[in-house]
């Protein structure tokens, strides 16, 4: 796991007129269960005197110490949720934990023939992964992209549709076969316009091409 220390001028409180020495703390950082976990060493820091902000791919600590503040800041080289950061403090180790962002908590679940199926995969069930083949047709003249994907023997129950601006995941169980399937659209779609229907083995997606000057505003002239 390799994150890069950066110092950032900007972030400094140009109002405290005390000075102090400035001590970069030993730091360790890892994944775990899919987080990214930091842990930093400010021994003697008081609970209250610890200062922490995060953004989407930037850390910064400052923890005061009489007339030391331990000064941290780091690139994080991945996409994290900043507001499901947590953190404890214990006996002068500081223990941070990031979830890392998962683009798909916010994509929007096709209906399959009309109804909306979020199926819950195990990761620690045992099986077999399928790429499906993807058939795309796109018709610029009418916004519309279609695609067909064979998944053969899935129930309906069973699959999971997700789709993004720009890409959607596929997962559909089958016994100990699961098909899974992330690709591109190759241009921005609506998602909440998506369509499916699944007929014997066989998914169709209808996407709708998203027009720019539908978000654009409108100018009036002044009487």
């Amino acid at each position: 796991m390799a994150i890069e220390a950066v110092h950032d001028k900007s972030l400094e409180n140009k109002n405290d007129e005390k000075q102090y020495y400035k001590i970069h703390p030993k730091y360790g950082a890892w994944m775990e269960n899919g987080n990214l976990i930091l842990e930093v060493v400010i021994p003697g820091v008081k609970k209250e005197q610890i200062q922490m902000k995060t953004t989407q791919d930037y850390f910064t600590l400052r923890a005061i110490r009489g007339d030391i503040q331990y000064t941290l800041d780091l690139e994080l080289n991945m996409d994290i949720t900043p507001e499901k950061t947590k953190a404890r403090y214990e006996e002068g180790l500081l223990h941070v934990e990031m979830v890392r962002y998962n683009p798909l908590e916010s994509a929007y679940i096709v209906p399959i023939n009309g109804v909306k199926h979020e199926k819950t995969i195990n990761p620690e069930e045992d099986k077999h992964w399928v790429l499906p083949e993807v058939y795309r047709k796109v018709d610029y003249k009418n916004n519309q992209i279609d695609l067909e994907i064979a998944i053969p023997g899935v129930k309906e129950e069973n699959i999971s549709l997700k789709v993004l601006p720009e890409w959607f995941n596929l997962t559909a169980q089958h016994a100990k076969y699961e098909y899974r399937a992330n690709s591109g659209f190759g241009t921005q779609i609506v998602p909440e316009k998506t369509t499916a229907e699944y007929f014997n083995g066989l998914l169709k997606i209808h996407a709708v091409i998203h027009n720019q000057l539908d978000d654009a505003t409108k100018v009036k002239i002044d009487e």
